[in-house]
């Protein structure tokens, strides 16, 4: 727990820089030193903007995209979705189905209320009734930690380093915290009560390519790419990080509850 709380503090403080550049501007300005003053004025308060724009988990979902679920379509997923939000004590999201064969979720929003659920078709035709439950259970994990406001505060800090370069993906990863997928693994099992169910997506996860959803924009990738269930391979470390375990190994873990 201190190594997640570390990185909700890094998130935090990443976040939160260029608006201290921007204020040291300010006083400048204000003292006296006006073209230093005006530069970090101006870089730090568009650092700020273009990271709440490009970051903004509203607009990443938009990005993401998918349909509003069919209550009759997608009975299963708002079924499992509402008994599941209830059990967990989280406001029930705003679902969505991203028409989209390659089989993965996501959970995005600054806040619980405004969170949105993603899930693509693949999910939905891969995974039984059971197994469903535990992915849904798993995202929804997330609200209830808090996990989506310290993930909100991390993609709005590497919004421009997103538009930049690839590292962002990695960096998210970095920012999520080694051990926020375990332990939402552990919250989503307290409730459906039955590992075998999750252990068993997360298997059928695991045999399944890990490609990025068709029509992802690379920014979009590289800033949730370590938010998907399936974690996307823009978000790939180079080496594997203490804690963090792999599809198999949280599979594994939870087999042997």
């Amino acid at each position: 727990m201190a190594e997640t709380s570390g990185a909700v503090a890094l998130a935090r403080l990443l976040a939160a820089l260029p608006v201290l550049v921007a204020l040291v501007g300010l006083v400048l300005i204000v003292t006296g030193t006006v073209v230093v003053g005006a530069i970090l004025l101006v870089v730090g308060a568009g650092v700020t903007v273009a990271g709440r724009l490009v970051g903004s988990p509203a607009r990443l979902a938009a990005r993401i995209g998918g349909r509003p679920v069919d209550q009759v379509a997608d009975a299963r997923l708002v079924n499992l979705a509402e008994g599941l939000g209830v059990a967990l004590g989280v406001p029930l999201p705003e679902l969505r189905v991203l028409a989209d064969p390659a089989p993965n979720a996501i959970v995005l929003g600054r806040d619980p209320a405004s969170a949105v659920l993603v899930c693509t078709t693949g999910l939905l035709e891969l995974l039984d009734r059971m197994e469903l439950e535990g992915v849904i259970a798993h995202e929804l994990a997330h609200v209830k930690r808090g996990d989506v406001v310290r993930d909100a505060t991390a993609t709005r800090a590497l919004g421009l380093w997103a538009l930049l370069g690839d590292g962002a993906g990695r960096a998210m990863r970095r920012l999520e915290g080694p051990e926020a997928e375990s332990l939402a693994d552990l919250r989503a099992v307290g409730v459906t009560r039955y590992p075998p169910g999750l252990a068993a997506a997360l298997e059928k996860l695991d045999a399944a390519p890990t490609v990025r959803p068709g029509g992802l924009d690379p920014v979009t990738a590289r800033l949730t790419a370590a938010l998907w269930c399936a974690t996307l391979d823009e978000a790939r470390m180079v080496e594997p990080r203490r804690g963090v375990l792999e599809l198999s190994e949280r599979a594994a873990a939870l087999r042997e509850l």
